[in-house]
């Protein structure tokens, strides 16, 4: 019995076009397996399926920024490298109708309401990550070609956290130790 293909749930009119452009790209490149984006673009555009869409000069800018305070990271007191600026969605009301705007403050200048809703903001984003990998195992497990069952993850991040204070440089010479190996 054949395996059913699945159906892109791309909703979107963009996400539309990728889907078709992959095809496209699959059919005339059946003997690839996966897909890589960077080999799709080129095949496309050089075929003159995709055009850049035009893009106020403003769009672009804000997206720009918004994308270079998401990147940015500066060392707090204490040496951790922690992001910079962040950020809270909200709705303007325009003449083109109602629009998603972000406002963005440094972390150590964020008002109290501010950062919580930054940070509740983002741990949603990552739930819906952790949510998505777990129906994305779950669906492996059941309907891969291979047969294979894939344990569960462990989502408790708390000991990778842990982990990750640990430090990563040691001194050269070791602890000093009495001839039973004991620390002295």
């Amino acid at each position: 019995m054949a395996t059913p293909k699945p159906t892109s749930l791309n909703l979107t009119r963009k996400g539309r076009q990728f889907d078709y452009l992959i095809e496209q790209y699959k059919k005339t490149h059946p003997n690839e397996s996966g897909v890589e984006p960077a080999k799709v673009s080129a095949w496309a555009v050089n075929r003159g399926l995709w055009q850049v869409p035009p893009v106020p000069p403003e769009e672009r800018l804000r997206r720009d920024l918004s994308r270079h305070l998401r990147g940015e990271y500066t060392l707090d007191p204490q040496g951790r490298s922690v992001r910079l600026h962040h950020a809270v969605i909200f709705i303007e009301q325009t003449v083109d109708g109602p629009k998603k705007r972000s406002r963005w403050y440094q972390i150590n200048e964020s008002p109290p309401e501010h950062i919580k809703a930054s940070f509740a903001l983002r741990r949603r984003a990552a739930l819906s990550d952790v949510k998505q990998l777990s129906l994305d195992l779950d669906s492996y497990n059941d309907n891969n070609l291979f047969g294979a069952t894939l344990p569960p993850m462990d989502f408790d991040f708390n000991k990778d956290i842990e982990e990750s204070r640990l430090p990563t440089t040691y001194p050269e010479e070791g602890p000093e130790t009495d001839e039973d190996g004991e620390g002295v």
